[in-house]
């Protein structure tokens, strides 16, 4: 049996979902159809009746929509309740379920990649806040990382996280984040903040391919010891600068391809309704693309 997904977003030309996806249903063996579908801010409601009609088995989501799909879902993972967005919906007697796979994909990459890295008791430094921040601080939050400190030009968008995961914390008391202002034009203020860091993390769009502007000054990640891991979401290009100059100074590097499959392969569990070998499936996808 033919399963029938998709990808929806605006803008939707960039997304890779179709390929990770699709390797990894070649992989297992399923036959597949998967669509880009760009659908507006507005247009939710009409998307999701064609999906119905048209039988698809579930889709992904990317911006604008990981948050306004959840009004018109009939249950939502506890996880992605917890996180405020959703970025795997699973069509089941014409309903929608919402879950979230980010933030296990990135943490599952973590544990796959070379590095095999935990959280707990890490202090993490995030550079920049858009919306995977939150997923992704909530979830180092829930593995007891010891302190997480979040960087960004805006800062009331820091502190708006910050604030999240403080009162998702079970104890109210825990101090563990922090929320800064930062200019990457200028190193001074990050390294201020970076002694015992085991973990540093791009998630601004700084080196992305299509991005016109980048780092000017990366002069605060000589501040790092050599044990840390300089992890940029980017996958486009392989290594940016950010990645580049870390790994110059003897850092582990990491870029976001690994949580690209992880979240897939994540998604794939949901869509299926089965439990995968993701350890398995990982190596087979890296081994068939290298």
């Amino acid at each position: 049996m033919t399963i029938k997904l998709n990808v929806i977003g605006d803008p939707i030309e960039h997304s890779k979902s179709p390929e990770v996806h699709g390797s990894i249903l070649n992989i297992l063996k399923i036959p597949y159809e998967y669509e880009k579908v760009k659908v507006k801010k507005n247009e939710l409601d009409k998307y999701i009746e064609n999906a119905i009609k048209n039988n698809v088995t579930g889709f992904n989501l990317t911006m604008p929509h990981k948050v306004d799909i959840i009004p018109y879902l009939d249950g939502i993972d506890s996880e992605a309740e917890l996180f405020g967005a959703v970025n795997t919906v699973k069509i089941k007697d014409n309903k929608l379920y919402g879950y979230n796979t980010d933030a296990n994909g990135f943490i599952t990459s973590l544990n796959l990649g070379q590095n095999g890295f935990n959280v707990k008791g890490r202090k993490i430094i995030i550079l920049g806040a858009g919306g995977v921040v939150s997923t992704l601080a909530l979830k180092f939050s829930q593995l007891e990382a010891s302190k997480i400190i979040i960087l960004n030009r805006t800062v009331q968008k820091a502190e708006a996280i910050c604030m999240r995961v403080m009162s998702a914390q079970d104890n109210g008391s825990i101090n563990k984040v922090t929320s800064l202002k930062f200019d990457s034009s200028n190193s001074k203020n990050v390294k201020n903040y970076l002694d015992d860091c085991d973990m540093i993390i791009n998630a601004t769009p700084l080196g992305m391919s299509g991005i016109s502007y980048d780092y000017t000054d990366l002069s605060f990640l000589d501040k790092l010891n050599n044990e840390a891991l300089a992890v940029d979401l980017i996958y486009n290009p392989e290594k940016t600068a950010f990645l580049k100059y870390a790994e110059k100074n003897g850092n582990k590097i990491m870029n976001g391809y690994g949580m690209l499959i992880c979240q897939a392969i994540l998604a794939d569990e949901i869509y299926l309704d089965t439990k995968l070998d993701i350890s398995k499936l990982y190596t087979k996808f890296i081994n068939f693309h290298c």
